[in-house]
């Protein structure tokens, strides 16, 4: 009897040291970051765009000899068209996840309210969606368009590709609730997050035209598709597994300090989060 209640005294000992060392280790996590950007804006802007570039296309054309009674048809059209896609985008989210490879390491804090600070990241870029989906057995075209077709009696040609890059980077504190094989980590920080989208469009026309399908793109604003933003955030982070090795998912909820927005009107969301695997030491 004296040697079972001596072993279950070290096991209850061994589970409470070793919790308190998973409390105070440190570590590094690998894992997907996703970051969220809210479009509510940019939803607004697209047919603002559209109508923009129809009327420099309608303008073109009009130089171009084209009777009024056609251009009048041709003008209703686009109204028809452009109607119908904002219609449509009533039903599109307003909150867009963008996932990025991510990762972070952990100091530990002899502190009694905060047990350590976590500096984390993540990053995407059009490589990293390539490769990722090359791996998947999913072909991209490079570029995204490559079409010709007649116009008049030349022939022109289109090439569309775009390039995109996002990163997020923050830094905060954590407390955490460790039972050995699982914990609960509360936290609360800083971080900065941006991106952008390059939209190039190649393009081979006569000089009679080029000029009027510039004034069309430059009023698509494709090279002012950015966000960045310094915010505040707190966070909950489940972990599960073995005090050295563990799961994980976390959930932040983001308020936005300060903003740097392009034409489109992008800005960061309210929520971001993580999953992925921790190691411990």
């Amino acid at each position: 009897m004296t040697s079972r209640r001596a072993l279950a005294a070290a096991v209850v000992l061994f589970v409470l040291v070793l919790g308190a060392a998973c409390v105070l280790a440190g570590g590094f996590d690998l894992g997907c970051e996703v970051v969220s950007l809210d479009v509510a804006g940019t939803l607004a802007r697209v047919p603002v765009a559209l109508h923009g570039a129809s009327d420099e296309l309608l303008t073109l054309l009009a130089d171009q000899g084209m009777s009024p009674d056609e251009l009048a048809d041709l003008a209703a059209d686009f109204d028809s068209v452009i109607a119908d896609v904002n219609a449509g985008l009533t039903a599109f989210p307003t909150l867009v996840p963008v996932p990025m490879i991510g990762g972070g390491i952990e100091i530990p804090l002899p502190f009694v309210v905060v047990d350590g600070v976590r500096l984390s990241g993540g990053i995407l870029s059009s490589g990293i969606v390539r490769g990722i989906a090359d791996m998947a057995g999913v072909e991209i075209p490079d570029p995204l368009l490559d079409e010709e077709f007649a116009l008049g009696d030349e022939t022109a040609r289109f090439t569309v590709d775009a390039d995109l890059s996002a990163w997020a980077i923050s830094v905060e504190a954590v407390k955490r609730f460790d039972i050995v094989i699982a914990a609960l980590n509360l936290s609360a920080g800083i971080g900065w997050t941006g991106g952008a989208v390059t939209v190039d469009v190649g393009r081979e026309l006569s000089p009679e035209w080029a000029e009027g399908v510039d004034a069309a793109l430059a009023a698509l604003h494709l090279d002012d598709v950015r966000w960045s933003a310094l915010a505040a955030h707190v966070g909950a982070r489940l972990e599960v597994g073995f005090p050295f090795l563990r799961l994980f998912a976390e959930a932040r909820l983001v308020q936005p300090i300060v903003e740097w927005v392009g034409w489109w009107d992008l800005h960061v969301g309210g929520l971001a989060g993580a999953v992925g695997v921790v190691i411990r030491f």
